[in-house]
């Protein structure tokens, strides 16, 4: 790739992933408070001033007011920021790896999926069952796409939820009858079994259950980590 075309890509994947991750903050900050992700106009989540033009550049809005709202001066958790800041470098990375293709977008849109779910967490203490079906979706298309064949994503999902769920029963709470009920860790593990390949879904687990025993000390710590070990795995091409 010459030196032209290949500053090209990387300008025009670094901006996809800006836009992309300036989206990501939409839901990352309403669905915690069920509101509808198109049924109102950007606004400050403090002082419902409705947010112009020059508040939504992905990061340099942030970073052109300090990181606090333009019209209230309430702060403007980082966050975010961070959030369209590493989905604007994933981009550009799986760009670097795979060109423009159906893996750049797959992996790329899986990434910021993964993302948006670990700022719900941290921001808000919430899980996304919305996101996390879409992230089995990616997985679904991803693998199938790659593979030409969907049992790789069946096994995995059910590699996922088999592990998961001996997790929970050696935990020694009750255990749900209804998906929905399931804790997080179980779901992302399910979503993680069907996005990545066997070798690499097994390689995350060691650093995976090391969290779960350390978890009292932070909180969501194995979600966190399946999360980041999940986005690297991604990053790895096998």
């Amino acid at each position: 790739m010459e030196w032209a075309s290949l500053l090209q890509g990387i300008i025009i994947s670094g901006f996809m992933g800006l836009v992309a991750g300036n989206f990501a903050t939409s839901p990352i900050f309403r669905l915690p408070r069920k509101e509808s992700l198109f049924g109102k106009d950007p606004y400050c989540g403090d002082c419902n001033a409705m947010l112009q033009p020059k508040d939504l550049f992905p990061v340099l809005s942030w970073l052109s007011t300090k990181g606090k709202c333009r019209y209230c001066g309430a702060p403007v958790p980082g966050a975010y920021t961070f959030a369209e800041g590493s989905i604007a470098i994933l981009f550009v990375v799986f760009f670097l790896q795979y060109g423009f293709s159906e893996t750049f977008m797959l992996l790329s849109f899986s990434s910021a999926t993964l993302i948006a779910l670990a700022m719900m967490l941290y921001i808000d203490n919430y899980f996304s069952d919305r996101t996390f079906g879409l992230l089995l979706a990616l997985g679904a298309v991803y693998r199938t796409l790659t593979e030409a064949t969907f049992y790789g994503f069946a096994g995995g999902v059910f590699a996922g939820l088999m592990i998961g769920g001996a997790i929970w029963k050696m935990s020694g709470k009750p255990m749900a009858r209804d998906f929905s009920a399931f804790p997080p860790y179980i779901k992302l593990l399910t979503a993680t079994g069907g996005l990545l390949v066997f070798p690499k879904f097994i390689a995350i687990l060691p650093i995976c259950a090391f969290a779960a025993l350390i978890r009292d000390q932070k909180k969501w710590l194995p979600e966190y980590a399946i999360i980041g070990c999940a986005v690297a795995m991604l990053l790895i091409d096998m």
